[in-house]
């Protein structure tokens, strides 16, 4: 079996071996809309840490913001996993640094979605000093509540990317003096879609 797709349906017990069992093969998980907390970063941890085939984790939806998301971002450091989604998971800029770590020692993720989320503030700078350590091909934050000050750290991560493709940034309030800053990175980015 290749995809499972779990949603609505509010688990709130979440077993060590849903999807890290050794005798099935998982490529895409969706786990969207499940009401899952940060009491199921260590679980879900266990899980990606377990199942090396795995490509996908759609976590879109949840509320994974608390003191065990760190433990789902260091999971990720060891994992295979291409595209993952952490949009509307109320995470803020306290989480900025933990994945900052996942992304930097990850070398396979190419899609990293986080839109809704809440990443103003003075921690989002870790995210874009790792963006430019990762393979990150596209990148959504789209309503993230990001500012004109968030500009220079937006600027220097897309300016020292070179795998960066795809930029969402819809939803924000960048309008300032630190706007120009990521007007003159976008020229020396390999960006080819900003939305």
């Amino acid at each position: 079996m290749g995809y499972i797709h779990v949603e609505n349906s509010y688990i709130y017990s979440w077993g060590r071996n849903s999807f890290s069992s050794g005798n099935i093969l998982l490529y895409f998980y969706r786990l969207d809309k499940n009401n899952l907390t940060d009491s199921s970063c260590p679980h879900l941890a266990s899980g990606i840490r377990n199942n090396q085939t795995l490509r996908t984790l759609d976590l879109a939806e949840n509320n994974l913001e608390g003191l065990h998301f760190r433990v789902l971002m260091e999971a990720l450091t060891t994992s295979r996993i291409e595209e993952l989604h952490l949009d509307k998971n109320n995470l803020t800029d306290s989480s900025c640094p933990h994945l900052a770590s996942g992304i930097r020692n990850n070398q396979t993720l190419r899609a990293l979605i986080l839109n809704g989320n809440n990443l103003e503030g003075p921690h989002f700078r870790d995210l874009m000093e790792a963006l430019t350590k990762s393979r990150i091909e596209k990148l959504e934050l789209d309503k993230n509540n990001l500012t004109d000050s968030s500009c220079p750290h937006l600027a220097s991560g897309i300016r020292n990317n070179q795998t960066l493709r795809a930029l969402n940034l819809n939803g924000n309030n960048l309008e300032g003096p630190h706007f120009r800053d990521l007007m003159e990175a976008l020229t020396k980015s390999r960006i080819e879609k900003l939305e």
